[in-house]
């Protein structure tokens, strides 16, 4: 699976993209994998108690999770999933 970050995530991460290779069933599987593997600011940044803090905004192939099951979205091995902080401007 193919995972981008954009924006403060990405320079949370410290790069744009990485391939993950271990088998999750579901999104929450996969933020709780990249949060234990890259420390607690990620985890923090992602999560606000169990479910996603307002400020973040996931996709699964080009399909914002909102519109799919949320962190219970499932996942497979070929998916391309995108982790945006929500960006405001004017």
């Amino acid at each position: 699976m193919i995972i981008r970050y954009f924006a403060d995530i990405r320079e949370l991460m410290g790069r744009k993209e990485e391939t993950w290779t271990k088998a999750v069933p579901d999104m929450r599987s996969l933020l709780e994998g990249l949060a234990a593997e890259n420390g607690s600011a990620f985890g923090k940044r992602v999560f606000d108690g169990d479910q996603l803090n307002s400020t973040i905004i996931l996709f699964i192939n080009g399909r914002d999770v909102v519109h799919l099951k949320g962190l219970d979205s499932p996942l497979k091995s070929d998916d391309v999933v995108a982790i945006f902080p929500m960006v405001a401007g004017g």
